[in-house]
């Protein structure tokens, strides 16, 4: 397990945020995700006031998101509170947000418009220290992340329906298709994992989390993250300004990305016949997307 910073490399820029200075009460592992090892609540007392905070071991490209998220304005949450590096790697900490993750039914609205915020905010501009969505980030992620982890449950399950997906998987990733929409869609800041499991309830207002796989990519990445299961931007989401040809673009190239980035997941722990659903879903988009681009 990698070591946390010491806490005298945030306790300060904490203790400014609290308001007092602030003293460590109690500390725990936070349970979830795959990366629960590396990320603690911690308890503090701000001048007897009880706090909590969420100190994590992060990617930088991470770190990176959160500052950026900290500049658009209107969007206070989640705040980054403090960030660094060691030879451990780099970290961050933010405010805990108590509340069980939705599970059903729609975002709340100030969700859609975090997600707005941030889309307008960065559309066409690129920040720092983040991945870029292109062509090359595209086949690296479908040569080195959804095709490994397909061809390992072909040879575990011996089923032809998963040789197939293997062989459109490896056609998909040079698509000259997907290289045209990324080459003709304006990108921004996505969360890029926008998914009801990293929507938090909390007491005072919903919180989106886990910004770890945010990445500059076409704002329809994150709305279609959330159409996969079934919810449909409200008013509340303001979109980039897009001619409509090229929304349609967006939106086809992102159903695709959507169907794709998540069938390693799939593949491990859903099994075939969701591999298959999802592969259909991501070739009937990939079908139409080529009259679109003519469009």
């Amino acid at each position: 397990m990698t070591p946390p910073p010491p806490d005298s490399a945030w306790l300060g820029p904490v203790a400014r945020w609290a308001g007092a200075p602030v003293v460590v009460t109690a500390r725990a592992p936070l349970s979830g995700g795959y990366v629960a090892d590396a990320v603690e609540r911690i308890d503090l007392d701000a001048g007897g006031r009880p706090v909590s905070v969420v100190l994590k071991r992060a990617r930088a490209s991470e770190v990176a998101a959160m500052r950026a998220v900290a500049v658009v304005p209107g969007v206070d949450r989640p705040r980054l509170l403090a960030a660094g590096a060691d030879r451990h790697g780099p970290w961050l900490v933010v405010p805990h947000y108590p509340g069980p993750a939705l599970t059903s039914g729609d975002p709340p609205a100030e969700v859609w418009d975090v997600l707005g915020r941030v889309h307008t905010h960065w559309h066409r501009k690129r920040p720092r220290g983040l991945p870029v969505v292109d062509a090359g980030w595209w086949r690296g992620m479908v040569t080195g992340h959804a095709l490994p982890a397909v061809r390992a449950a072909r040879d575990r399950t011996g089923d032809a329906r998963l040789a197939e997906v293997v062989g459109l998987l490896e056609a998909w990733a040079t698509d000259q298709r997907l290289r045209t929409a990324l080459a003709v869609l304006p990108r921004t800041l996505t969360h890029g994992d926008a998914h009801r499991g990293n929507v938090l309830l909390a007491h005072d207002g919903a919180v989106l989390i886990d910004w770890g796989n945010a990445r500059v990519a076409p704002a329809g990445l994150d709305v279609a993250t959330l159409a996969a299961q079934g919810i449909t931007p409200p008013p509340a989401y303001r979109a980039p300004d897009l001619p409509p040809p090229l929304r349609e673009v967006e939106r086809l190239w992102a159903t695709v990305q959507v169907h794709v980035q998540y069938l390693a997941f799939v593949a491990d722990h859903l099994g075939t016949a969701r591999v298959v659903e999802m592969v259909e879903t991501a070739a009937r988009a990939l079908g139409e997307l080529g009259p679109a681009l003519r469009a």
